[in-house]
């Protein structure tokens, strides 16, 4: 083997140790797997399917490579992912970005009837500014109550696509299937859908599948990780121009 094959060996078992160390490569029980998850399966240990590591890394930098350009384009991206496991790095990385994202509930028409929710969320940005300014004191207590417990739940319903001023040029998504109704949302806008999605998923249903587990904290955090730099790879050549 000459160098140039030693080191591409090199550089492809070091993706597969990292997809291992994160737990990437576990799928669900062969009894649940979706029948176009089959292509990337590699085989059954202990009633669970493994993911091919291999096929793993060539969805996941198709699907990086597609980040990248929205970044460089100066694109937004919508990150979704309301289970416990991904809503905590979902936040935090939407936030390090400046970005809109879901991580508790999808409203249905977040995408289909964005008009609507921006009267909606400029209404609780409205109430928000009333309460600060002390308009609110002029109501009874039982209906400032009644206006803060409204503030509370659009808060927690609007605050992270909040940022979202027009239509995102992608979703980012952990879990396809339980996120079903925004990537059909997304389809129907023509929004690109880059998916996390585990053996009980259609990949058929998003723009650029990420066949993995999707309900690991550490697989999630580093898909998550990887896609936030790539974005900024390319906002980096968009910003240089």
């Amino acid at each position: 083997m000459n160098d140039s094959l030693a080191f591409e060996q090199n550089v492809v078992d070091e993706r597969v140790q990292e997809l291992f160390r994160v737990g990437m490569h576990f799928g669900y029980a062969k009894t649940r797997r979706h029948p176009r998850m089959r292509q990337y399966i590699a085989g059954v240990k202990s009633n669970i399917e493994i993911f091919n590591a291999e096929k793993i890394w060539e969805c996941f930098n198709v699907a990086l490579e597609f980040l990248e350009s929205v970044g460089k384009e100066g694109g937004m991206v919508l990150w979704v992912g309301t289970k416990p496991a991904s809503s905590g790095v979902i936040r935090l990385v939407a936030e390090e970005l400046g970005h809109p994202y879901v991580n508790s509930r999808w409203i249905g028409g977040t995408l289909t009837n964005y008009k609507i929710i921006r009267e909606r969320i400029n209404y609780w940005q409205d109430l928000i500014a009333k309460k600060k300014s002390g308009e609110l004191l002029k109501y009874t207590k039982q209906e400032q109550l009644r206006i803060n417990h409204e503030i509370e739940k659009l808060t927690r319903d609007l605050q992270g696509i909040f940022p979202l001023s027009s239509l995102p040029k992608a979703l980012f998504v952990i879990d396809a299937g339980e996120e079903e109704i925004a990537i059909r949302e997304a389809h129907m806008k023509n929004i690109s859908v880059v998916a996390l999605l585990n053996s009980d998923c259609d990949p058929k249903k998003v723009s650029y599948p990420i066949p993995g587990n999707d309900n690991a904290s550490k697989s999630i955090s580093f898909v998550t990780s990887k896609a936030k730099e790539a974005y900024l790879k390319g906002k980096a050549m968009h910003v240089s121009n």
